[in-house]
């Protein structure tokens, strides 16, 4: 996402400056990095010397460009505000960027504290159970594969989590399904706000900013929604139907749609959802070291139940 901020910061740069668009993504192919970028963006600039529009080029490359940015980019290169929306693109991928950086962030500590009672399980089971316990080293391997099985799981809870049948389902959860709406939430209303900000149309903006979503709950909430700017009608309006939306965000947008500042106060909305929903992760990241430990603390306990029990049971024998 880093390398996706700096492509399109330095494009809104080189081309506010008067640099053509060919010869800043030759410049960009020499100085960007990421694994596979430099080749793509390298063909990109020679596609746009042979006269091939941008968003073309960029949709012919695919990853990590997306339905989105393509959109935009195809609607800059019609209106002549190709600058303009390269730097809301930019911003849009900074917004994004830090996000996954605070989720993963958030999950790193109990993902450590995990590791380590990983690696004391065996360590505990070669005291407390004397004779009965594998040893170390295979203990060790069992732990080490087991995080493993742990690491690779929750990589495919978050690729699932992208796929709309998945987050349809995820968000009926208690609490964790709070986070997904606010979340999908947090993207519809951001991405609208960009599109806007770069003089995209609002109909363009909507279908754009709901399949960024990727998630069935929110396309069907919205579907109302979509159906009422189709009409004629206004934005406040046509989210009165909405009741994904809590009344609070409803109510900034109607200010915002009566003041003209509607771009700013979907970037605030936006910034809403997205502390609310850092907040319930961090939460959750305070709760899930208490939960890795709890089996460790369980075992233990049988254990010293276990010798317990034996040890009275050898003195009444003596008895």
């Amino acid at each position: 996402m880093s390398n996706l901020r700096d492509f399109f910061l330095q494009l809104e740069t080189s081309l506010a400056s008067g640099v053509t668009l060919a010869r800043t993504l030759h410049l960009l192919s020499e100085n960007v990095s990421g694994f596979g970028m430099k080749a793509k963006v390298a063909k990109m600039a020679k596609e746009v010397d042979r006269g091939m529009a941008f968003s073309t080029a960029m949709e012919r490359a695919g990853k990590p460009f997306t339905g989105m940015q393509i959109s935009f980019a195809k609607f800059g290169e019609q209106t002549g505000t190709l600058p303009e929306v390269c730097g809301t693109l930019a911003e849009y991928a900074d917004k994004e960027m830090n996000l996954e950086r605070e989720i993963l962030s958030s999950m790193a500590y109990p993902l450590f504290l995990l590791f380590l009672a990983l690696m004391m399980l065996p360590i505990l089971e070669s005291v407390l159970a004397k004779g009965t316990a594998p040893s170390i080293p295979w203990g060790i391997a069992r732990s080490v594969g087991i995080y493993a099985v742990i690491l690779a799981g929750l990589y495919g809870v978050y690729r699932l989590l992208s796929t709309s049948g998945v987050a349809s389902i995820l968000v009926q959860i208690p609490f964790f399904g709070t986070i997904v709406k606010k979340l999908a939430l947090c993207r519809f209303t951001r991405t609208l706000g960009v599109g806007l900000q770069a003089g995209v149309s609002m109909g363009q903006c909507l279908e754009t900013s709901i399949s960024v979503t990727s998630n069935a709950w929110l396309e069907k909430e919205l579907s109302s929604l979509k159906a009422s700017i189709q009409r004629g009608g206004s934005l406040a309006d046509g989210f009165k139907s909405v009741n994904a939306l809590p009344s609070t965000i409803k109510e900034m947008i109607t200010v915002g749609e009566q003041s003209g500042k509607l771009p700013e106060m979907l970037k605030k909305t936006s910034d809403f959802l997205e502390d609310d929903a850092r907040h319930k992760i961090q939460v959750i990241s305070k709760l899930l070291p208490i939960l890795f430990f709890l089996p460790i603390a369980g075992f233990v306990a049988y254990i010293i139940i276990s010798m317990g029990s034996s040890i009275f049971s050898g003195l009444d024998s003596i008895k």
